[in-house]
């Protein structure tokens, strides 16, 4: 991105007027305590961040190959619960020039995994102003279930421009041809949710991707 020097964040509640011709920010939506999304300008490209809920994980995927007295006690350290931690999730938007891009898509809306306070995304990227049609590139930084679900809710391909381009590094489709997870720690369900998902995303989505392998511009600057 830009090497321009970057400028303060911006209140989302008290917005830039540039950033206001270019993100519909408003008002915290019913029923959130906080405002769901923040803008602010880097050089001349327009960030806005968005969440997406947050994702109740066990602590015990948290360092799982750490000792649990030792984990234990940096969850105490660090004022965190000690069984359970809500995990925010995250996805930017960009717009630079003619481009508007989204970097990662949140967690999406699978049934079966019972997140309600998870994937948010869609509707409050409307809240923005945000018309799906308009994002021009996908930049999935990896292809976990809470990266790349917003992409699989039921209407959400229709929505996208056809010509839609979604960068991905080549390492990582690769790796999930056959995922090896027997180094990790995860709840029950979730091995064969991130298998699902990654293998529905590749399908549906094949023909826009864009590999590339270390160094890639997505966007000028």
């Amino acid at each position: 991105m830009s090497q321009a020097e970057t400028k303060p964040r911006m209140n989302p509640q008290q917005p830039n007027s540039s950033l206001e011709k270019t993100f519909h920010l408003g008002k915290p939506g019913t029923g959130e305590l906080v405002p769901s999304r923040y803008a602010l300008r880097i050089g001349e490209i327009d960030v806005l961040v968005v969440s997406d809920g947050v994702l109740p994980l066990p602590t015990k995927m948290l360092g799982h190959n750490a000792d649990a007295a030792d984990r234990a006690a940096w969850l105490d350290d660090m004022f965190l619960p000690p069984d359970a931690y809500d995990w925010a999730l995250n996805v930017v938007v960009v717009r630079s020039d003619e481009q508007t891009i989204l970097i990662d898509a949140g967690l999406g809306l699978d049934p079966d995994l019972n997140l309600p306070r998870a994937g948010q995304l869609i509707k409050r990227l409307e809240a923005a102003g945000i018309d799906l049609a308009s994002v021009t590139d996908v930049v999935l930084t990896h292809l976990h279930m809470d990266h790349i679900g917003g992409l699989l809710i039921d209407g959400v391909k229709d929505s996208l421009r056809p010509d839609l381009r979604i960068h991905v590094a080549a390492a990582e489709i690769k790796f999930w041809e056959a995922p090896d997870f027997s180094h990790v720690s995860m709840p029950p369900g979730f091995p064969d949710a991130l298998r699902a998902a990654a293998k529905q995303f590749s399908k549906e989505y094949r023909g826009q991707l864009r590999l590339f392998d270390e160094e890639y511009e997505v966007a000028p600057g």
